[in-house]
């Protein structure tokens, strides 16, 4: 960022400069430029396209630019041929620029010394270990006052550009993904060759880790390569190693894998893309690359010199694993790390569900255990119905007696052998008292269907937050995880501040604490988010660590027909609000089961109260029937003389009414009309709390959904003004307090933004649940009727409504 900014004034003086000199008509001056690559495959081949492209835009009428085909040299991954290709467009009279690109090409342009002309290099991996020359310099702030200091090449005519990456971070970065204390490094062997004491400053490079070091140049063979690696190496760091295909670098990779060798790539994401373990660099922005390169160029052909132009090109951060890999070589990476990290080919889980919101919400209404078991009592009580009923059907019974004794026993007027049996039969003509039970339990049976109807709204919404709150936390993880990262671009400009002499120390450790902190947040926000998914899978009866695939929800869910953004004509002003909540509030005692089951508790009561007074003055009837015969046989007779034919038969009619039981029918009758009484006011209290919780549903609702839009303007601005506080701070014209405290508004503001998507929606569940209706549960003719009916209401109240 700081060099961004520098080059932004230095850009913006030179434009004026240069129209000072070629604003005059035919002094257009020719730049003829000469190209070499290391080798023919190299990535940097493109790049070489896509600089020439920006230098003739970046150029283009203010100096006639020309690259000879002749002039554009291509190596063939060998020291010597990119040797002879500099020094020949170096004293080539017909060059007037040379551009060298790739890795061992700008380490040999860099180290060689006198230079006769204008060089551009890109890039230098690690000036320190390259033993290129680098020298820091005091320069003025372009577009303010004071001085800054500079990383420079030092060089008459040299200006290259040098990634600044931390080796020792890295390496320690990759021991705490996987502990070693020997490595093994993957390096260019053209560059190797290039550099002899390539080794030797890498190996006293990490002196200071107390890890053992051995360097191990990849040339064309893959093979030998990985042969070279020692046999006790318990890591291997990657390089890069821009001269292998594709299928080279795979078959390096898997030569790793099935070592079991823990791979961390110098290079970054790109790498870890293709198969190394983890790596800490993004991917390598050719853009702006390629736009310093023009940017360099521009200014020395306007008169800048090139040996003080601003050498450090910085690559931001981003730990990223492999996570296919990770699990091939054995590696776990804790949750620490995984805090910051990219996670690239996580293993897939074959099974994993894929849930939407409204899959949510009907899943539960069907699996749910709480549901599961009011569906039993339902169901348990549809049988109490039929129990009531029964007494008042007819009742029939049969009996049977068998008698056997000895014979000695015997008399005359019992045989031997005796049977007997008997059929029964009754009929309640009439009961109050089991006519009232059977209408009352009618009423508990509806009672109990309304109490059963108010759970599955309870387990509707519960999933439908449930599964918003999954959302939320995956939001607010990936919020955390976005500051985080920020947070460590910040220690790397306050690193930079540090090394140039800007900033003291503490500075760098006042960002290395704010790392900590934002990693704890990260930390407790992946915890939220496992504990918001365990919540979903209790609610659905699945397994609770089953993982599941989330789709996200919003206010333009075609499902929803009570969305606020649909429903605007109707709640944009005061006036239509009021007339929408009397119209909601409507629809809620029309659905609300907890008015229906006080209903039914009413008419039951009202049944007992009718029963009691009856009591009084209803006797019950009833008619009882019975047949029955004996039938014997033996000694010494098998029938008494009385009862010659052996039958007999009954019919029976009674009826009882109760004359006195103490005054208990008078406090019977009087503790059900209580009762009733108690019932009633309780069934209008609830109805003044459904229609209270509709409106303040309605209010929060409606509070929320206009919260939307400040939320995301306040996220704006807070995000626009740390980008602005940043860039100062880069420039060292604010300080770190400022920086944090902007840094922290801006994450506030964004979390907030997070939140007010996710408070209105839930706001908007609760107002579903209110009603007691659900949009995801109603047919597209109930959505229809629900909006004319809307209108309906509308009109019938005398309000227009201005539709757009």
């Amino acid at each position: 960022m700081m060099i961004c900014q520098r080059w932004r004034g230095i850009l913006h003086s030179s434009i004026l400069t240069g129209f000072m000199i070629i604003s005059a008509p035919g002094q257009t001056t020719s730049v003829r430029i000469g190209t070499v690559l290391d080798g023919p495959i190299s990535p940097d081949a493109e790049m070489r396209v896509d600089v020439q492209r920006e230098i003739v835009s970046l150029l283009s009428g203010r100096f006639a630019v020309e690259f000879p085909q002749d002039k554009q040299i291509v190596g063939d991954w060998t020291p010597n041929r990119v040797r002879m290709a500099v020094d020949s467009l170096l004293a080539d009279p017909e060059v007037d620029v040379v551009l060298v690109l790739g890795v061992f090409g700008p380490a040999y342009v860099a180290r060689r010394g006198e230079l006769s002309k204008p060089v551009l290099a890109a890039v230098i991996l690690d000036p320190e270990v390259q033993g290129v020359p680098i020298e820091i310099r005091e320069q003025p702030i372009p577009g303010r006052e004071g001085r800054e200091r500079v990383r420079v090449s030092g060089v008459p005519n040299l200006s290259y550009l040098a990634y600044n990456r931390d080796l020792l971070r890295q390496v320690q970065t990759f021991r705490e993904i996987a502990f070693f204390s020997r490595v093994t490094i993957l390096t260019l062997q053209p560059l190797d060759e290039e550099i002899g004491e390539l080794r030797s400053n890498l190996i006293r490079k990490f002196e200071t880790l107390d890890v053992e070091v051995t360097v191990v140049p990849v040339g064309e063979s893959v093979a030998t390569a990985l042969a070279e690696i020692p046999s006790d190496t318990e890591a291997v760091l990657v390089d890069f190693l821009p001269h292998l295909t594709n299928s080279e670098f795979e078959q390096l990779v898997q030569g790793l894998i099935s070592r079991r060798l823990p791979s961390f790539s110098l290079v970054g994401q790109s790498d870890v893309r293709r198969g190394v373990m983890a790596g800490l660099q993004l991917e390598r922005d050719d853009q702006r690359l390629v736009r310093r390169v023009a940017l360099n160029l521009l200014a020395i052909l306007l008169g800048e010199d090139a040996q003080e132009l601003s050498v450090d090109f910085d690559l931001d951060e981003q730990l990223t694993i492999n996570m296919a890999t990770a699990s091939a070589v054995g590696v776990d990476p804790t949750f620490i790390l995984l805090t910051e990290a990219e996670l690239i080919d996580e293993p897939t889980i074959p099974s994993a569900r894929r849930l939407s919101l409204a899959r949510a919400v009907q899943e539960a209404s069907n699996v749910s255990l709480d549901l599961l078991a009011a569906e039993r009592r339902v169901a348990a009580g549809l049988q109490l119905v039929k129990e009531a009923r029964s007494s008042l059907l007819p009742q029939a019974s049969v009996a049977g007696t068998g008698i056997f004794i000895d014979k000695d026993r015997a008399t005359s007027f019992q045989g031997q052998r005796q049977v007997s049996g008997s059929v029964g039969a009754s009929q309640l003509l009439y009961s109050e008292r089991n006519k009232s039970g059977y209408d009352i339990e009618r009423e508990q049976q509806i009672f109990r269907q309304e109490e059963r109807f108010q759970l599955r709204l309870d387990v509707i919404f519960e999933a439908a937050q449930s599964y918003l709150n999954v959302l939320r936390a995956k939001t607010i993880e990936r919020i955390r995880r976005s500051n985080l990262r920020l947070t460590r671009s910040n220690l790397n400009l306050a690193q930079e501040r540090v090394d140039i002499g800007s900033a003291g120390r503490d500075e760098a450790l006042r960002w290395l604490s704010q790392i900590a902190v934002d990693r704890r947040s990260v930390i407790d926000s992946s915890a939220q988010r496992y504990q918001a998914e365990i919540a979903v899978n209790r609610v659905l009866n699945r397994p609770l660590e089953e993982r599941f695939e989330t789709v996200e929800a919003g206010l333009d869910d075609p499902e929803l027909t009570t969305s606020f953004e649909r429903l605007r004509p109707y709640i944009q002003s005061p006036g239509s609000f009021q007339v929408f909540r009397e119209f909601m509030t409507e629809e809620a005692y029309e659905a609300s089961p907890e008015l229906k089951q006080l209903d039914a508790a009413v008419r039951a009561q009202e049944r007992v109260v009718l029963a009691t007074k009856r009591a009084f003055y209803v006797p019950t009837f009833g008619v009882d029937a019975e047949l029955a015969f004996v039938k014997g046989g033996g000694e010494p007779s098998p029938l008494p003389p009385e009862a010659p034919n052996g039958v007999d038969w009954t019919v029976a009619v009674q009826a009882t009414l109760p004359i006195f039981q103490g005054g208990a029918l008078r406090a019977q009758r009087t503790r059900a009309e209580i009762e009733l009484d108690q019932l009633t006011i309780e069934r209008d209290a609830t109805s003044l709390l459904i229609g209270e919780r509709i409106r303040s549903e309605l209010y929060r609702a409606s509070a929320s959904f206009a919260g939307i839009q400040l939320a995301q303007e306040a996220a704006s601005a807070a995000l626009e003004n740390l980008g602005i506080i940043r860039d100062a701070y880069s420039e060292g014209a604010v300080d770190i307090l400022k920086l944090l405290d902007a840094q922290n508004q801006a994450l506030n503001a964004e979390l907030d933004a997070a939140n007010a998507v996710f408070d209105h929606l839930i706001d908007l569940m609760a107002v579903q649940r209110a009603v007691g209706r659900f949009d995801y549960f109603r047919s597209p003719q109930e959505r229809d009727s629900f909006l004319r009916n809307l209108d309906a209401f509308f009109q019938s109240t005398g309000y227009s409504v201005k539709k757009q």
